[in-house]
């Protein structure tokens, strides 16, 4: 090859990737310029999916774009995971997740991603206790009735699936009052919820808004709430450390990611879109309506949220002896 052929080549290289650059910014400063998914790891009704229905109607209006909620329901979320990172990191297939997320790698040994390393944060939206819920059937009216049931025999209860926030509540309240407990998991809260309204599972812990329809429904009745303090929208509920259990807590928390790979400009963008939607007094009513906090963290906030959290409840599910199932 020639001297001049040669810088002839490296020539077209160079406008090649140059192309290939200007086209990617331009892409990156068009977003969003087609329909975006969001997915949930749950199935309809679930609270994670009313928050995602919510937050990505509002977001579709402020995008001015379409946003489709795609339910991948199982496996504590690790199924919707798996299958928004095996698509582009394009900005165009973002998730809502919530507590299990970040309890994956101590529950499950075979995941085929990092649960804090592959993703980055667009921002955490709210925060949320659970309610301790019995049939309305039942003759359980308090929580000491729960607790005296359970001297007696072997409780039963539901949960969102393992690693859930009912799950781990569970499992604490078992630690805590002693008690012999079985876990059931379903495919999600509903689910959950309907059975323990049912009378199908002795109790579980479940989101204020997934409970709020049974409740009005006179279905499920509520003895306390795993919050520090008590819900303004259960003000005559007691919270679990009011009826003696001195440091349970527990406050499910809910938000948006994407694969690590995404462009740190499309990030901004749904992040600050995100901000914006939070802040308006229509969405904060529907969000916080059940007693949820709206949080709108950062990215980077979200991002330190993520691998703090997974620190802090790693040990405890190695106490408690959690397993997944791969």
């Amino acid at each position: 090859m020639t001297v001049i052929a040669s810088r002839c080549f490296q020539l077209l290289i160079v406008c090649f990737f140059g192309i290939g650059a200007v086209f990617d910014s331009y892409s990156q400063s068009n977003y969003p310029s087609k329909p975006i998914r969001i997915f949930v790891g749950s199935v309809p009704g679930a609270s994670s999916d009313t928050y995602a229905r919510i937050v990505g109607d509002a977001l579709s209006k402020n995008l001015n774009q379409s946003i489709q909620i795609e339910n991948r329901s199982g496996a504590s979320g690790i199924i919707a995971t798996t299958a928004m990172l095996a698509l582009p990191a394009d900005g165009y297939q973002i998730q809502l997740i919530y507590t299990p997320h970040t309890l994956s790698p101590y529950l499950f040994k075979k995941l085929s991603y990092d649960s804090i390393k592959d993703v980055t944060g667009i921002g955490r939206i709210v925060t949320a206790p659970l309610v301790l819920a019995v049939s309305a059937k039942s003759n359980l009216k308090s929580f000491q009735d729960l607790i005296d049931l359970g001297k007696s025999k072997s409780l039963n209860y539901g949960s969102a699936g393992i690693g859930s926030g009912g799950h781990l509540s569970a499992e604490m309240l078992k630690i805590y009052a002693g008690l012999d407990v079985v876990h059931a998991p379903y495919r999600g809260a509903s689910p959950a919820a309907t059975a323990v309204a049912a009378g199908d599972v002795d109790f579980a812990f479940i989101a204020q808004i997934t409970a709020r329809e049974l409740m009005l429904a006179n279905k499920i009745r509520i003895l306390a709430v795993t919050s520090k303090t008590r819900s303004p929208l259960l003000p005559n509920i007691p919270t679990m450390q009011e009826l003696g259990l001195k440091d349970f807590e527990f406050n499910n928390w809910f938000g948006l990611i994407a694969s690590a790979k995404i462009p740190s400009e499309v990030v901004n963008k749904l992040s600050n879109s995100l901000k914006e939607v939070l802040k308006d007094p229509e969405i904060r009513k529907k969000l916080t309506s059940d007693g949820s906090e709206i949080v709108a963290d950062s990215p980077e906030q979200f991002k330190k949220f993520l691998a703090d959290d997974s620190k802090k409840w790693g040990p405890l599910i190695q106490q408690i002896g959690l397993k997944g199932e791969d």
